[in-house]
C-alpha cells in the first residue's frame, strides 16, 4: 500500500511544502507558502492533508552542527505536537541541514527556475532524504 507524505520546511513567516509517496520515494510537487498567523499555516496543512490523504508529515529540522536542538527545532516540535490534535498523521523529524546549499547548486545548474520556491525545494530535498534513509 502506498503512503502519502508531506514534507515541511518550517519558517516563522514562510514555509515550504513537498508531497511524496512511499511507492516512488520521490517528491515532485513542491511550493512555498507565506503566512502571518500560525492558524493560517495550520489550516493550510490540514487542507493539504485532507486533499492528498497524507498519513505522515516530515518536518525538516535545522539542527546545530553538533546535532543538538536549537530554538527553531523546539518551535517546530511545539507546532507539530499541536497538529496531532487536529489531524490523524504520524510526525517525523529529519535533518534539513545543507538543503539551502543544494538549492543554490540546483539553481545555478538551472534545475530550479525560481528563487521563490526555495522553501518548497528545501522541503522536497528533506522529504526525499527522509524516504531514502528511513523507508
Amino acid at each position: 500500500m502506498t503512503t502519502n507524505l508531506l514534507g515541511i520546511d518550517y519558517g516563522t513567516k514562510h514555509v515550504g511544502f513537498a508531497l511524496g509517496n512511499t511507492l516512488t520515494k520521490s517528491s515532485e510537487n513542491f511550493f512555498s507558502f507565506s503566512y502571518s498567523k500560525k492558524n493560517q499555516l495550520e489550516r493550510k496543512i490540514l487542507e493539504i492533508c485532507k486533499e492528498w490523504e497524507i498519513s505522515q508529515i516530515v518536518f525538516g529540522m535545522p539542527f546545530n552542527p553538533d546535532g543538538s536542538k536549537n530554538d527553531m527545532c523546539r518551535q517546530i516540535e511545539k507546532f507539530s505536537k499541536k497538529l496531532l490534535f487536529k489531524v490523524d498523521v504520524k510526525i517525523f523529524y529529519h535533518d534539513e541541514n545543507y538543503t539551502s546549499t543544494d538549492f543554490k547548486i540546483e539553481t545555478k545548474n538551472k534545475n530550479v527556475k525560481s528563487f521563490n520556491n526555495s522553501h518548497g525545494y528545501a522541503a522536497k530535498l528533506t522529504l526525499e532524504s527522509f524516504m531514502r534513509e528511513q523507508l
